[in-house]
């Protein structure tokens, strides 16, 4: 009797598993278009809860189109479809989730306004703002918009906890091209909108963070639209109420200071700034930089501490570093996310890029300059995106270790990059082509674990095509795992899934179909 129940315990256990795999693909046929951007996590105390993807699902007549909103579970089971009908000329430029709801930014050419609508993760919406375009600004978003590719990553709109979301919008006032900064609260049909006090500069905002009262920007600024001297701004903006906390330059220091990132410090009010650091004469849009900063302030901008790890000193003891302030082989590094352990850790998490000489850029700017013509939009140049890199620090902020993960390179055209500076170049490997490998970063709910994952393009004997790679933080040691992921989809995105797994959404454009499946990893 007891072998019997055993036996039968185990075959339950096995149905259980074919069940929980079967559960974990799905299909979905008849996708008019889709842009992957526009699809996402739902993240609930660190943990996977399910996923959103928001598609065209029909052509209704020539003016009208029906766009799906598909909401998953963990298992990438249907949870809820809604659908509705729109006009063809609305546009569905970005789309995030901020723990609690889902917000999709539009743009209504026809009606000239931008739209953001948001829903709750049982698929009704829930509040919808709506913000109407001069036809200055109009053109202005236009011209913004047609450097999106279908890679294109957020830029515009980013999910605050769950508290609401940040969205900047760039407008234009006569001469002057300057941008607004909304807050959208989820919790109730509230918002604030700030304007930036300087009307005379050229300005441009970058989102870096928010902490729990305070959002900051950094803010590209210079006096003329074809001045090629740049001030880099640090700009803080109470969360509350849509006032400035703090705006300043990023030279008060003894470095002018580039930060990237903005991290929160478990335990503490502060938040850290990271970035390349410069000489005080320096232009950080221009010069090479001296080393890594890294910046404590509080929600009121003070400067708490300040910590400069240079090249070719503190850094260099754990990289080689070459002549030109790069990493040997690995170039410029880009941060992606700081991640701080409960153990008082702090890792950031990198990728290498370089400008290499391009053969087919040089050889048209030859001809074109033969012919008697130049365009600053031919580049002798290409962006080669190299190796990722992980460095940890302790908690005074010095450089405790540093390791390289080799992948293949793969490189990339950029108009204009011969005259971008390395960090410019950055962001728009990120944001405009999403040219680089880095796929995401997932801890849990007690930060003692976290895992990178990252993808490589493979040309061996074995294999040739795409990989799934993760760097794992368990116990004080890490590990690395790496799955094969050959397909013949037309676009590919690789999202974080419940633990030890990893979803990929792939879209096969010719078929018109979405697929989504659960991969494991160790």
């Amino acid at each position: 009797m007891k072998k019997q129940a055993t036996l039968a315990m185990l075959i339950a256990l096995l149905l259980l598993q074919q069940i929980s795999f079967a559960q974990s693909k799905l299909s979905i046929d008849n996708i008019k278009s889709v842009y992957l951007r526009n699809s996402g996590p739902i993240i609930e105390a660190e943990e996977i809860k399910g996923y959103f993807l928001f598609y065209q699902s029909d052509k209704i007549d020539k003016n009208t189109n029906e766009y799906t909103l598909q909401i998953l579970d963990e298992n990438v089971n249907k949870v809820k479809s809604i659908k509705f009908t729109d006009s063809k000329y609305i546009q569905l430029i970005e789309s995030t989730y901020n723990g609690s709801d889902i917000m999709f930014m539009f743009y209504d050419s026809d009606q000239k306004l931008l739209d953001y609508r948001t829903y709750g993760v049982d698929g009704k919406q829930k509040n919808s703002y709506q913000q109407p375009i001069d036809k200055k600004s109009k053109a202005y978003i236009e011209q913004v918009l047609a450097a999106n590719t279908e890679e294109t990553q957020n830029k515009s709109i980013f999910g605050i906890g769950n508290r609401g979301f940040i969205t900047t919008t760039p407008l234009r006032e006569g001469r002057q091209y300057t941008y607004e900064v909304h807050f959208y609260q989820t919790d109730k049909k509230s918002q604030w909108t700030y304007n930036p006090e300087d009307p005379e500069k050229i300005a441009s905002p970058q989102f870096l963070g928010y902490t729990d009262s305070v959002v900051v920007f950094q803010v590209m600024k210079r006096a003329k639209l074809m001045s090629n001297k740049n001030e880099a701004w640090l700009l803080g903006i109470y969360l509350h109420n849509g006032k400035k906390a703090f705006e300043f330059e990023t030279n008060i220091e003894k470095f002018n200071f580039f930060p990237m990132n903005v991290a929160s410090l478990r335990n503490t009010d502060n938040f850290m700034l990271m970035g390349p650091y410069f000489d005080k004469e320096d232009n950080v849009l221009k010069d090479k930089s001296k080393g890594l900063g890294v910046w404590i302030l509080n929600n009121q901008g003070k400067i708490t501490n300040a910590k400069y790890n240079s090249w070719d000193g503190d850094i260099s003891k754990h990289l080689k570093i070459d002549s030109r302030g790069r990493v040997d082989d690995l170039g410029y590094i880009f941060f992606h996310r700081i991640l701080q352990t409960n153990d008082g850790k702090i890792f950031a998490i990198g990728e290498g890029y370089k400008r290499v000489a391009d053969a087919v850029g040089i050889g048209i700017t030859a001809l074109s300059a033969m012919a008697g013509g130049y365009s600053s939009s031919n580049s002798t140049t290409k962006i080669k995106i190299t190796d990722m890199v992980m460095m940890q620090f302790d908690n005074k902020f010095d450089v405790v270790n540093a390791q390289i993960y080799d992948k293949n390179s793969n490189s990339m055209n950029l108009m204009g990059g011969d005259f971008m500076s390395a960090q410019l170049l950055a962001y728009q490997i990120k944001y405009v082509y999403n040219g680089f490998d880095y796929a995401f970063s997932q801890t849990d709910k007690a930060h003692s674990t976290f895992v990178v994952g990252y993808t490589d393009y493979v040309r061996s004997k074995d294999y040739k095509g795409l990989t799934f790679n993760s760097i794992s933080y368990y116990n004080n040691n890490i590990t690395t795992d790496k799955i094969n992921l050959k397909t013949s989809s037309s676009s590919m995105r690789i999202l974080p899934a419940k633990t030890g797994s990893v979803m990929i959404l792939e879209y096969f454009k010719k078929d018109k179909r979405l697929d989504m499946h659960i991969e494991k990893v160790n």
